[in-house]
């Protein structure tokens, strides 16, 4: 809701804070396009939240199922090329599976930019490129944010998102009326680049905790514990985690919408997170510092991939250690 006189109005953010905007702006800001590249389980429900919101959004996905879901929905479109997204939107968001897709799409996207176009790739990508793309952009006067996301499905759905933003501080000003109606938080983290060193580092505990938590409840679970108790007290004691607390990885452990509860379905693919962990490997490589239980991890979610469940939500590692044999 808005309130307030002639000239301004407020508008509570999503931290619980009211800014003051002209109503020019605020009637500018509803009227914009926003491009939006990549309608998976992540970017779908970011680009519904920026049309819950007011904005207008041109969609594009290699998915004609996804491009349909989107046409669907109320001020939704979609453009064929990636050309036509950048040349039909004020500002371009990509959420996309991996480096060379983002490398891929940013030249086109740049291709039909306009000076001063924002363009945000939420993607988890390597920090070198992202640098690469952000130095594009800057060459065809356009700025730029690496800022990958924390908080998964559920948070992309709720919006209430952590963004880990790289990049120039000034642009990440320009930024937060987006981010702020898809997450309720963004943290910047340092130039470009930086963003993408904070996710990558926070996807490598959170494969390690996953992988722990299925391990452990497999094993009290094997001993005869009840998966409901066994998980509550993890979750009330020193192993409480996210992986225990909000995505525990045994069904019917934790009464919650969750993949484990849907058959390991629409959460964050283990193939992925396989690939977040590859990329803090080689990072770690890069600079000769040893990472041995992400070294460990990586085995255990290769084999997972290996067994033909990649597309499965990560938390999928419980299931994988169930069915071992000693």
């Amino acid at each position: 809701m808005l309130v307030g006189g002639l000239n301004h109005v407020f508008r509570r953010s999503a931290r619980g804070c009211r800014r003051t905007v002209s109503v020019v702006e605020e009637s500018k800001r509803w009227k914009s396009n926003v491009g939006f590249v990549g309608l998976g389980n992540m970017g779908f429900p970011m680009a519904k939240n920026l049309l819950k919101n007011g904005y207008g959004v041109v969609g594009n996905d290699v998915s004609a199922e996804r491009m349909d879901l989107l046409r669907g929905l109320d001020g939704a479109e979609t453009a064929d090329t990636l050309q036509q997204v950048a040349a039909s939107s004020d500002a371009v968001i990509t959420m996309l599976p991996g480096t060379q897709q983002v490398l891929s799409a940013y030249s086109a996207l740049l291709e039909s930019s306009k000076p001063e176009q924002l363009f945000v790739d939420c993607s988890t990508i390597s920090p070198e490129s992202s640098k690469k793309i952000s130095d594009m952009a800057e060459q065809k006067g356009c700025k730029f944010l690496g800022a990958p996301v924390s908080g998964g499905v559920v948070g992309a759905e709720s919006g209430t998102l952590t963004f880990m933003v790289g990049g120039e501080e000034s642009t990440l000003k320009a930024a937060e009326h987006l981010l702020g109606f898809m997450g309720s938080r963004w943290v910047y983290c340092g130039p470009a680049g930086s963003g993408l060193v904070t996710k990558i580092c926070n996807n490598m505990i959170l494969g390690m905790t996953m992988a722990a938590v299925a391990e452990a409840m497999n094993l009290g679970i094997k001993l005869g514990m009840e998966p409901k108790i066994l998980a509550s007290v993890i979750n009330t004691s020193t192993g409480r985690c996210w992986a225990s607390e909000v995505n525990n990885p045994v069904p019917g452990a934790i009464e919650k919408q969750i993949p484990s509860n849907n058959n390991y379905l629409n959460g964050f693919k283990a193939d992925l997170l396989l690939k977040d962990m590859r990329l803090g490997e080689s990072l770690a490589k890069g600079i000769n510092t040893q990472t041995p239980l992400t070294h460990l991890t990586v085995d255990v979610y290769a084999r997972i991939s290996q067994m033909g469940w990649g597309d499965k939500d990560f938390s999928i590692a419980y299931k994988y250690f169930k069915e071992q044999q000693s």
